[in-house]
């Protein structure tokens, strides 16, 4: 009388475990590689860029004076990482006065590592997915990131469309006096 076993013998198993060690370590590979790439972005994947690092706590993304390495920053003012912003000109901070003016901006005060360093700019996420107000210029092209905007920037070619878009009451309520996009 023959039996059939219907087990796997030890051999099979180990071949088994074998492949699967090989197929997570090329995704993970895979993922680390491209990782690395997010490391370069441009001015209008700030956010996304912010995003894909899941914070789950406040994080800050400060530029240089410069506007090209731009550093990660915890709650804790340590730096988490280091990014490069591509851009072959030019980038400035703008913001709206109270009275609807737009004003080209000075560079920004930052604690990094407890150092305080001037910036271009400076950007925060919250956990929840919202951002600080952030207008930049770059060419004769306006940037404009709000804090419930999503992910992508308004992206206007002139000053009045710009205008339009911030002070639409239906979309942002405005309620102080200060700078829109100042920070």
């Amino acid at each position: 009388m023959k039996t059939s076993h219907k087990g796997m013998t030890l051999f099979e198993l180990l071949i088994v475990v074998t492949i699967i060690g090989i197929v997570y370590s090329v995704g993970l590979f895979t993922m680390k590689k491209e990782k690395i790439n997010t490391a370069i972005m441009n001015i209008s994947t700030l956010k996304t860029t912010l995003l894909a690092l899941s914070p789950s706590s406040e994080i800050r993304l400060h530029c240089d004076v410069a506007c090209h390495d731009c550093s990660v920053i915890s709650e804790g003012d340590k730096v988490l990482t280091t990014l490069h912003l591509q851009s072959d000109n030019d980038i400035s901070r703008y913001g709206f006065d109270r009275f609807g003016e737009l004003n080209k901006l000075g560079n920004t005060v930052s604690n990094v590592n407890g150092v305080l360093q001037q910036g271009c700019f400076e950007m925060t996420l919250y956990p929840d997915g919202t951002a600080t107000p952030l207008i930049l210029k770059k060419q004769d092209t306006f940037y404009a990131y709000t804090p419930m905007g999503g992910d992508k920037p308004y992206i206007a070619k002139n000053e009045e469309a710009l205008r339009r878009f911030i002070f639409n009451e239906t979309l942002y309520p405005l309620r102080g006096d200060d700078y829109y996009g100042a920070n």
